[in-house]
């Protein structure tokens, strides 16, 4: 793969692309504005990649411990392109966002501000910097939703959201496991390296046990019977990372699945918004 793809982590971008996408149809139940759905996914792509370079400037050295393959340590990419790039990145969005309102511009903007502050200082703080990442992730698709902004676009796209943040905090906290012998030689305080590993993977598991348990509440507040569909994989994907090893080992294992988890979760609320009317008339 390119060394630029892999240094905005391009599968990543995908999925928050893929989230604002979601957020758009859920809160808008499929009554899409193509403009406003395109903007609203090239700003959180954009935003996305351009932390996701500026995080790898800022972790060189824990990467050249726990990943030394990426593309800054390895050499594929100098620090100083890297840089440009991101801020590149985000500035695009940020300036994409503006044509579509004032507060979209406004979460972008801080969104982009976070991610910064949190590669260059908050990662090292553990859980603090773990809440920034699950926020950012979850305005991915609240982004989608205030691209929308009619109606009850609201009272429809909290729920995917809180399920996103519950979901990515969790997995980073898992990360942080996975990466411990690199955080620990660096002194990057994670929950794992400030609490010990089985703490941080008690904490992880609470917070997937809660989404697993709430998971089925939006099928009484307005979302369709695809979402049950879906609900049943997405169980069994993020029970599987529940029950994975207590260990570092185990930590990478569950945070593929907990990847599986995060679009089988998008999938189910994005189906799960099609109007009855809409089913009925394409699939007799």
């Amino acid at each position: 793969m390119n060394p630029l793809l892999r240094l905005v982590r391009i599968h990543n971008v995908i999925g928050a692309g893929l989230g604002a996408f979601t957020g758009y149809v859920a809160s808008s139940m499929w009554r899409i504005n193509p403009v406003e759905l395109i903007l609203a996914v090239l700003v959180v792509a954009l935003v996305d990649a351009g932390g996701n370079a500026i995080n790898d400037v800022y972790d060189v050295e824990i990467d050249r411990i726990n990943k030394p393959d990426r593309p800054i340590p390895s050499g594929a990419v100098s620090i100083g392109t890297a840089t440009s790039l991101s801020y590149g990145l985000m500035g695009a969005g940020v300036i994409l966002s503006a044509l579509q309102g004032y507060l979209q511009f406004l979460v972008a903007f801080l969104v982009s501000i976070a991610l910064v502050f949190y590669a260059r200082d908050l990662k090292r703080t553990g859980i603090y910097g773990n809440l920034i990442v699950a926020t950012a992730t979850a305005l991915s698709l609240f982004y989608g939703g205030l691209s929308y902004h009619e109606g009850t676009w609201l009272q429809r796209i909290w729920i995917p959201v809180l399920y996103t943040f519950l979901l990515t905090l969790s997995r980073e906290i898992v990360k942080g496991i996975e990466d411990y012998r690199g955080d620990l030689a660096n002194h990057v305080n994670t929950l794992a390296t400030t609490r010990g590993i089985v703490s941080a993977w008690r904490v992880a598991r609470i917070s997937l046990v809660l989404t697993e348990v709430t998971s089925p509440l939006p099928l009484f507040l307005g979302y369709n019977l695809l979402y049950g569909v879906l609900l049943v994989p997405f169980l069994y994907v993020t029970t599987k990372a529940v029950l994975a090893e207590t260990s570092e080992a185990g930590a990478s294992r569950a945070r593929s699945l907990l990847k599986g988890s995060a679009f089988l979760g998008m999938m189910a609320f994005a189906l799960g918004s099609l109007p009855f009317q809409f089913l009925f008339h394409n699939f007799p």
